[in-house]
C-alpha cells in the first residue's frame, strides 16, 4: 500500500491512503452534524446510509472487488500540518469510517484496525483515530470511544461492547453524547450497516473490507485555508436567499410615504443614514470588513421591537425578517439607534453589554445569517424598548440598572433558555409597561406574563422589595450580590437564591442582617471554584447525613460527591434545613474538623468523612460501585483511571508502616488494572497487591523481577518464598484473607511483605 504524504489537487487516493500513517481526516466546527442515519433526506423518510451501502455492495458483487469505484470529489484544507480539515464529504467519509469499523468486528485479528487507528495512537499516545469528528467536543471523544471499545476487539477490555444495541448502555457512553444529534446519528447508522452485513460469511467481509480500503477512490481538491473553506461550505450547503442588504434598504425606505417629510436640525434621511451606518463601521469586530453585520442586526432589533409575539418568535427561531418599511418610519430607526449608542458608549453599565452585539458573526443554527443569539435578544432588547419607551438619557438611571439586573439574572436560569423564545415577548412587554420593575406588581402583567419569568422567587423578591422601601436599594444590592457571578462560588445558585431568602425569615418576615449572615456564612464555605480546596467541606457534609450525599446528580452516570455548580445548587435545595443547621452551627464556633471527629466508623460513607486521601485521589469527586471491588474511586471525570477504595486504604497504610531503604510505594491506576506497587528499582524486586478478583474477600499479591524471562524470575525468588505461593508462568502469586484491623491497617499484608524484603534484604 502507498503512503502520499501530502494530498494534492486533482489528484485520487483510496481510503487506506486517507486514513493511514500521521494523516488525520477532521470534521471541523464549520460542518454542520453527521446525518445520514437519520430518516429525513427522502420522500420515503429513509436514511441515506441503507442505500449507500447496499450499492457498494452491489458494486463490489458485480464485478468480485476488482474495478475501481470513484465516490467524487472531496474538499479540504491543512492545518496543522498533516490534519486535512474537510469542507465537504463529511457524510460519505464518516459512513465509509463507520462501514470500515463493522466489517472490522466481522473480521478475525482486526484485520482493518489499521485503517481506524495508528498503533502508536491506539498504544502509546491520546487514542485519536484516523478520523476526528470536532464538531463539538462530545461527538470527538465518542468516536474515540466507539472506535477503542466497539470496533476493535482488545483482549481483557471490560469497556468492549458487543453490540450496537449496547452502545448507550456502555461504561464510557457519557450523558451529552445523549444530546449530540451526530452521536444519534452515527450510532442509527451503524444499525442499518449491521443489518446489511450480518448474514455475509467472515470470507465476503474480508473480500468487502479489502475493496472498501483499496478500490474506492476519492479525488481530492486543496482550499487551501479555512477561509476558503468556509465559503466553500456556504455555496455547498447552503440554501435559500440571504438577508437584504442595507445598502439596497436605503433607496426603499427612502422613497416610502410616511418618510417623504422627514428632516432633523437640517440632516437628510440619507445623511442621518450614513451616520449610522458609519457608526456600526467603527464598531465592526472579527471578519467584518463592513457594517453589514451589525446594522442588519440593528434593524432586525427594531423589526422585533415592533412585531406581535407571533411574528417575533418566527424572527427569533430563524434569524430572518423582513424590515417594515411601510409601517415603521425612519425617525424611529434614528431614535432606536440613539438608544443603541446611549447603551454602548454612556450607560454607566456598558461594560456588561458585549460588544459582539454590534457585529455578529456567523451563527450555523439561524441559517447563515450573522446574528444575535435568542438568549442575547432576551438580554438586549427589552433594555433597547425600555430606553426608548421612557426616553432614559442618564448613565445613571436606577431603574433602566433595576431592569438590567433582572433580565441578566433571569437569562442564566435554564428554565429561561430553554424557553427563551416565547418569553423575549414577555420582557418586552414588562419594558414597555413598567418605569420601575416592582410596578409589574400592580399592572395586569402580574398575572398574565409567563410564571418562567415571574417564579415564585421573583414575585417574592418584588414583595419584599416593595414592603421595605426605606432599605430597598440595600437590600437590591445585595440580592444582585448573592446572584452575581463576580463571586465564583456564587454560580452555585445561577441566579436563584431562594434558600438565602428563606434562611433570611424570622417572626416578621424579610430580614435584611439574617440576609447578610447568610450570604457571608456560604461565601465562607464555598470558596472561588468549589473545587478540590473545599474537600474539608465535603467531608464535614458527609457528616450532616443529607438525602443521598453522594448521589448521581443529573447527567451522571457516577455518584459523586458535587462537582458541578449544579450539583451544590441541587444539593442545598433538596437539603435547605439541614444545610440552614449546618451554617449555624459553623456561625456557632463549630469547626469541620470537630463535626467529623464526632462522626463514628459505623455511620454512612464515615471512611470519606475521616480519611481525606479517598476525596483528594478523586479529582472530580467521583466514585463508582464495582461488585468485585466494591467502591472504586474516579481519578479523573471519566473511569480511565481509578483505584478501590480498601486498596487506596492499603496505600496510605503501607506508606505509614513499610519504611526499608531503596524499596517504593506507588500506586498504579488504568483501566486494565489497579494496583499498589512495592518495588526496588535498583534489584527490580517487585510485588504488586490488589483486592480485587477472583475472591472478593482476599488480597492477591504477586512477586515478581522485572527485565527477567519467567524461568530466571522462578528460580531468582523461589529461595524467598513458601509453599503457600505459586508460580503462574510468569509471576509468583498468593492470596490473603481480607482483614481490616482497624483504623485501615491490614497488619497480614504488612508482614508477609516484610518476611520476603528482610530475606531479600538479607542477600542483596
Amino acid at each position: 500500500m502507498k503512503n502520499k504524504n501530502n494530498f494534492i489537487t486533482g489528484e485520487t487516493y483510496t481510503l487506506s491512503e486517507l486514513f493511514s500513517g500521521t494523516h488525520k481526516i477532521i470534521i471541523p466546527d464549520l460542518q454542520r452534524d453527521y446525518c445520514w442515519g437519520d430518516k429525513i433526506h427522502t420522500s420515503e423518510k429513509k436514511e441515506l446510509v441503507t442505500g449507500f451501502v447496499s450499492s457498494l455492495v452491489e458494486q463490489f458483487n458485480n464485478n468480485q472487488g476488482t474495478e475501481s469505484l470513484n465516490l467524487g470529489l472531496i474538499y479540504g484544507y491543512e492545518a496543522p500540518e498533516n490534519h486535512i480539515q474537510l469542507c465537504d464529504g463529511q457524510q460519505r467519509i464518516t459512513t465509509l469510517f463507520l462501514l470500515l469499523g463493522m466489517l472490522n468486528r466481522a473480521v478475525p485479528d482486526n484485520m482493518f484496525k489499521q485503517y481506524l487507528i495508528s498503533d502508536f495512537e491506539y498504544v502509546n499516545d491520546d487514542k485519536e483515530p484516523y478520523l476526528q469528528y470536532s464538531i463539538r467536543e462530545s461527538s470527538l471523544y465518542f468516536l474515540s470511544d466507539l472506535v477503542c471499545h466497539f470496533f476493535i476487539h482488545k483482549k481483557d477490555d471490560r469497556y468492549f461492547v458487543d453490540d450496537v444495541e449496547h452502545i448507550k448502555d456502555s461504561a464510557w457512553f457519557f450523558r451529552e453524547y445523549g444530546s449530540d444529534p451526530s452521536i444519534q446519528s452515527i450510532i442509527r447508522a451503524l444499525s442499518a450497516i449491521h443489518t446489511i452485513i450480518k448474514k455475509q460469511e467472515e470470507t465476503w467481509c474480508i473480500d468487502f473490507g479489502t475493496y472498501i480500503t483499496q478500490k474506492l477512490t476519492f479525488m481530492y481538491y486543496d482550499m487551501e485555508n479555512r477561509k476558503n473553506g468556509e465559503e466553500t461550505f456556504v455555496v455547498i450547503n447552503t440554501t435559500g436567499e440571504p438577508l437584504t442588504n442595507t445598502q439596497n434598504l436605503k433607496p426603499l425606505i427612502s422613497m416610502e410615504p410616511l418618510n417623504a417629510a422627514y428632516h432633523r436640525d437640517g440632516h437628510t434621511l440619507s445623511e442621518d443614514w450614513e451616520e449610522i451606518e458609519n457608526w456600526f463601521w467603527k464598531n465592526r469586530l472579527g471578519d467584518n470588513d463592513t457594517a453589514e453585520a451589525g446594522f442588519n442586526e440593528f434593524l432586525r432589533w427594531v423589526t422585533m421591537a415592533h412585531s406581535d409575539e407571533k411574528t417575533l418568535k418566527q424572527i427569533l427561531a430563524d434569524g430572518i425578517y423582513t424590515y417594515p418599511k411601510e409601517h415603521i418610519p425612519f425617525h424611529v430607526i434614528r431614535q432606536y439607534w440613539e438608544v443603541v449608542k446611549f447603551l454602548f458608549e454612556e450607560w454607566e453599565n456598558r461594560d456588561c453589554l458585549s460588544k459582539a452585539y454590534l457585529s455578529p458573526s456567523p451563527n450555523r443554527e439561524m441559517k447563515g445569517n450573522k446574528v444575535v443569539n435568542q438568549i442575547d435578544c432576551f438580554h438586549i432588547l427589552p433594555l433597547i424598548v425600555y430606553c426608548a419607551q421612557w426616553e432614559v438619557n442618564r448613565p445613571d438611571d436606577r431603574n433602566l440598572h433595576r431592569l438590567y439586573e433582572f433580565l441578566h439574572n433571569l437569562s442564566r436560569i435554564d428554565n429561561v433558555r430553554k424557553s427563551v423564545n416565547s418569553l423575549v415577548n414577555d420582557v418586552n412587554q414588562i419594558a414597555k409597561t413598567c418605569r420601575d420593575i416592582i410596578d409589574i406588581i400592580d399592572t395586569p402583567l402580574y398575572d398574565t406574563i409567563s410564571n418562567i419569568i415571574l417564579s415564585t422567587e421573583e414575585k417574592l423578591k418584588l414583595k419584599i422589595l416593595k414592603e421595605h422601601q426605606a432599605d430597598r436599594n440595600e437590600i437590591e444590592e445585595l440580592f444582585w450580590s448573592a446572584q452575581s457571578c463576580k463571586i465564583k462560588s456564587h454560580r452555585i445558585w445561577s441566579g436563584q437564591i431562594m434558600p438565602l431568602i428563606e434562611w433570611a425569615q424570622d417572626e416578621n418576615g424579610f430580614n435584611k442582617d439574617m440576609f447578610k449572615k447568610y450570604s457571608h456564612i456560604f461565601d465562607q464555605v464555598f470558596v472561588d471554584n468549589c473545587d478540590k480546596s473545599i474537600d474539608i467541606v465535603r467531608r464535614a457534609l458527609i457528616t450532616r447525613k443529607l438525602k443521598t450525599y453522594p448521589k448521581k446528580f443529573s447527567g451522571y452516570t457516577n455518584f459523586s460527591f458535587a462537582w458541578e455548580w449544579s450539583d451544590w445548587q441541587n444539593l442545598i435545595n433538596e437539603n435547605t434545613e439541614k444545610f440552614k443547621l449546618f451554617f449555624d452551627d459553623l456561625s456557632n464556633g463549630m469547626s469541620y474538623e470537630s463535626m467529623i471527629t464526632a462522626y463514628t466508623d459505623s455511620e454512612p460513607w464515615s471512611e470519606f468523612a475521616k480519611q481525606k486521601y479517598l476525596l483528594e485521589y478523586c479529582h472530580q469527586k467521583n466514585i463508582q460501585l464495582y461488585d468485585k471491588e466494591g467502591w472504586l474511586c474516579i481519578r479523573e471525570q471519566r473511569a480511565t483511571k481509578y483505584m478501590s477504595v480498601k486498596n487506596l486504604h492499603l496505600y496510605h497504610y503501607l506508606q505509614s508502616s513499610l519504611s526499608i531503604d531503596d524499596w517504593s510505594i506507588e500506586k498504579y491506576d488504568n483501566t486494565d488494572a489497579h494496583v499498589i506497587v512495592v518495588e526496588n528499582k535498583i534489584q527490580n524486586f517487585v510485588f504488586d497487591i490488589r483486592y480485587s478478583e477472583p475472591d472478593p474477600s482476599t488480597w492477591v499479591l504477586n512477586f515478581f523481577k522485572r527485565k527477567a524471562d519467567n524461568a530466571e524470575v522462578e528460580s531468582a525468588l523461589e529461595a524467598y518464598i513458601d509453599n503457600t505461593w505459586s508460580f503462574n508462568g510468569a509471576r509468583y502469586e498468593k492470596s490473603l484473607i481480607f482483614i481490616d484491623s482497624g483504623n485501615y491497617s491490614y497488619p497480614n499484608v504488612l508482614q508477609e511483605l516484610t518476611a520476603i524484603i528482610n530475606k531479600l534484604e538479607g542477600n542483596i
